[in-house]
């Protein structure tokens, strides 16, 4: 006996198995994130970071603070990539507001980071 039903059924078993999967790992078991640190944020999402401890630095002036939150991000050099952000904020017509928070806070981490590391006068 011939069985006229060709591969349909297969297809059809293997998209009803991806949905069943799909449905399953959205809706039913979705991945929770808890307890991450900012330096495993989208790029996108460190910059938001940035202007955010910027805003709160340019409101209560604590350099130490601001560096601690920093600090989160896991960066080498804050200073000049704080700096860095400004100027692409500047240049691609951001609120001018949180580019000069950026650019106030990289300076003063900036002179507190030369403050703990005079250099040596001659």
């Amino acid at each position: 006996m011939k069985d006229d039903r060709g591969p349909w059924y297969l297809i059809t078993g293997v998209l009803l198995g991806i949905a069943a999967g799909l449905f399953f790992a959205w809706v039913i078991f979705p991945i929770e994130y808890a307890d991450t640190t900012p330096a495993d944020l989208r790029a996108d999402y460190q910059d938001h970071y940035r202007v955010l401890v910027a805003l709160a630095y340019s409101y209560n002036g604590d350099v130490v603070r601001a560096q601690a939150r920093l600090d989160k991000l896991g960066e080498a050099d804050p200073a000049s990539n704080l700096a860095e952000q400004a100027q692409r904020y500047l240049a691609g017509g951001r609120d001018p507001y949180e580019a000069q928070a950026l650019g106030l806070l990289a300076v003063a981490i900036g002179q507190a980071a030369g403050q703990d590391n005079p250099s040596p006068s001659p």
